[in-house]
């Protein structure tokens, strides 16, 4: 008979097999903390607790989903950690950490993100409106870790192309919301304190148009405002389809008026949420694509050939009016009005006007000419009628071409003297035809011509050879203005003193044919003359932000200057970033820049650009001067100074209702507008605003009820 009581040794046995796993520091697992109770799949998770390596854990569980178990190893306190891999397919639930000798359960869920299998309008009963709806209707969505019993803080969100809707009911798979007013198609967004998942598919919602360019032609672009514009399938103008549209965005269209639109009729937009009509129509403007024929007289008959010209009724040539004699949708014919003038042909409608971008040209006449005495090379103004389109201008009775012409205007065209033309009538060839001048051109003699001289400067008393032809006899010699003495003629022109009280300036030789000028000044005096001058390329500056400072040396005496040397005082707190001089060298040291110039002519310069950066608010004053190796007789403009103003950078911001208004100072012009949609970590980029400068403020202002951005103003 079995006995009813153990033995003693069983007895004991039985203890040592229920105390010997404790004494190992074996058990079931437990858990202390975790890194995290929210994540999405495939992210690394990491448990703290007891008894995950003797045994092993053997499986770690997302609400009944396997983890994949990374790793494990002894940390701190006597605890291990455990890595495990969220699972794809894991729900919102428990966790669950499993060994030999059990399993341990969380009591507050995990969870992850939701999971959208399938959504459809409530009612419908075909494949089309299951997806599509207006604000109000109930929307059904299926899927995962839609709640989280165990987390007061749990918080679902459900957006239609990012506006919320209102939750009507919810359980773990399953919500219902309503469509939200101002919402647009788009992806249906479901959030949770996991993060976030969007449909592949949009929900349709029908396009409302709010505004729209109320007229245009054919071939125009249109600009349509309004909402939900993202699945726009079709434009029609009214029974006329667009076959070319752009959606620019949920809220803007850009369609191009199409040929056979009506005159007057409302804009249709279609999309697979429904359509709209637009309660106002859109007007028809007449074009002009083209007219028969292109010249002619007072009473030719001209067709006009395009769109939107039903309404047409007047006619314009070169500003004449006439009533047109027929008109159509496409075609207009009209008789060339008396006072007609070359020009385009404009028609006006009811609806608004179109100009032809060819001209129409009329038989051309000359009225004047703006001078009967002039000489080859010299210009000729022609006044007369239907000028434009001119193709050629022609001197005399052998019609010798112009060396050039211009049309002014329709009433002028300004031609040059070619250098074999006679004298004679003037002809004007256009393409209405052509005509001769009453008067008669008489062709003078050639004009005085200065190639040069020498020497390039000289004192009061010294001799002067002036170069050229046609300078003999010379009725007068002025140098910078003042009268000189001709000593004598020269085989290539003339001999002169420079006068007392003669400055610096160009020679001017009077002929009985004309006067002659010099090309460049004769310099007056013997010494060099050096000037500096300086430029900042923004004043005040940013603090911190590199601007520039641009400095010149000019020598505006007669002689040419050696051995200059120029420098540039470089004052605390300000920071040297580098220089770029035109030519020579540099070096820095301590406050100060030297450059190493060399030697400059008669009249020519030098300039450096230097790289600066102030690190702090303050006043700060610049010393340029130069110096030469050659005798100066004035002094007083070889140094200047620049005062320099740093200031902080700051953005001011202004609500006037739904309005948000930007500004800083305009006399900061090295900084640029960014924006981020996040703040931390700060993903800015260009705003690609366009300030505008109100009473020394630069200005942008933005829509405040737009979603979330933020501004900072970046040196540049």
């Amino acid at each position: 008979m079995t006995p009813l009581f153990p033995s003693f040794r069983a007895v004991v046995l039985g203890w040592l097999l229920i105390l010997l796993p404790g004494a190992l520091g074996q058990g079931i697992p437990q858990l202390v903390s975790v890194s995290t109770l929210r994540a999405e799949p495939g992210a690394s998770v990491n448990f703290n607790g007891f008894h995950f390596l003797n045994p092993p854990v053997t499986a770690v569980y997302f609400n009944f989903t396997r983890g994949t178990i990374e790793s494990i190893r002894n940390i701190a306190g006597g605890q291990q950690q455990l890595s495990v891999r969220v699972p794809l397919g894991a729900t919102i639930g428990p966790i669950i950490i499993e060994n030999a000798f059990g399993q341990y359960q969380s009591q507050q869920y995990f969870q992850v993100p939701p999971v959208i299998t399938r959504f459809e309008r409530a009612g419908a009963t075909t494949d089309a409106d299951r997806v599509r709806g207006v604000a109000g209707n109930l929307v059904l969505l299926s899927g995962a870790n839609y709640l989280d019993t165990t987390d007061p803080a749990f918080r679902l969100g459900v957006f239609f192309d990012g506006v919320r809707a209102v939750i009507d009911t919810v359980t773990e798979s399953a919500v219902s919301v309503y469509v939200p007013a101002g919402a647009g198609t788009g992806p249906i967004t479901v959030t949770n304190n996991a993060g976030r998942v969007s449909t592949a598919s949009p929900f349709f919602i029908p396009p409302a148009v709010t505004g729209f360019t109320p007229r245009g032609r054919v071939g125009d672009s249109v600009a349509v405002t309004g909402r939900s514009f993202r699945a726009v399938s079709a434009v029609y103008f009214g029974a006329v389809s667009a076959t070319n549209f752009i959606v620019v965005s949920p809220t803007n269209l850009s369609v191009v008026v199409p040929t056979g639109a009506p005159a007057s009729a409302p804009l249709v937009v279609e999309s697979p949420g429904g359509r709209f009509l637009t309660a106002s129509n859109f007007v028809l403007q007449p074009r002009i694509s083209s007219f028969t024929p292109v010249r002619g007289d007072r009473g030719t008959n001209v067709t006009l050939t395009g769109t939107g010209l039903a309404g047409v009724q007047q006619v314009l040539f070169g500003g004449v009016s006439a009533a047109p004699t027929t008109v159509s949708a496409t075609q207009v014919t009209v008789s060339v009005p008396l006072g007609a003038g070359t020009g385009p042909i404009t028609v006006v409608s009811a609806t608004g006007q179109d100009v032809s971008s060819n001209l129409f040209y009329l038989a051309p006449r000359i009225t004047a000419l703006g001078g009967t005495r002039l000489r080859t090379g010299d210009s000729l103004v022609i006044s007369g009628t239907n000028l434009l389109g001119t193709t050629a201008v022609q001197f005399g009775t052998n019609r010798v071409v112009a060396s050039s012409f211009t049309v002014d205007n329709n009433r002028q065209v300004t031609a040059v003297v070619p250098t074999n033309a006679v004298s004679g009538r003037i002809w004007v060839v256009a393409p209405g035809g052509e005509v001769q001048s009453d008067s008669v051109l008489t062709i003078l003699g050639a004009n005085p011509q200065i190639s040069g001289f020498s020497p390039p400067n000289g004192a009061v008393g010294s001799v002067v050879h002036v170069i050229g032809t046609q300078l003999f006899p010379a009725l007068a010699v002025r140098i910078g203005g003042v009268a000189a003495s001709v000593i004598q003629a020269e085989t290539n022109g003339l001999a002169v003193t420079v006068p007392a009280g003669a400055v610096s300036g160009r020679i001017v030789v009077e002929t009985v044919s004309g006067t002659a000028f010099t090309a460049s000044d004769f310099l007056v005096g013997s010494t060099v003359d050096l000037s500096v001058e300086m430029s900042p390329s923004a004043n005040p500056v940013v603090v911190g932000t590199e601007f520039r400072l641009t400095v010149r040396v000019r020598n505006a005496g007669p002689l040419p200057a050696d051995g200059i040397r120029a420098t540039l005082g470089i004052p605390s707190p300000t920071q040297f970033l580098g220089a770029t001089p035109s030519f020579g060298t540099f070096s820095q040291a301590g406050g100060e820049v030297a450059f190493q110039v060399g030697a400059l002519a008669s009249g020519a310069s030098w300039n450096a650009q230097i790289r600066l950066k102030l690190a702090s608010a303050a006043d700060v004053l610049f010393p340029f001067s130069a110096t030469n190796a050659v005798s100066e007789s004035g002094l007083g403009n070889n140094s200047s100074s620049l005062r320099i103003q740093a200031v902080p950078l700051r953005l001011d911001f202004s609500l006037f209702g739904n309005q948000l208004v930007l500004s800083w100072p305009s006399s900061v012009t090295n900084a640029v507008l960014q924006q981020s949609e996040v703040l931390s970590p700060g993903q800015w980029r260009d705003a690609g605003l366009v300030p505008f400068d109100d009473e020394g403020r630069l200005q942008v202002t933005v829509e405040a009820a737009q979603p979330q951005r933020f501004f900072r103003l970046q040196g540049r």
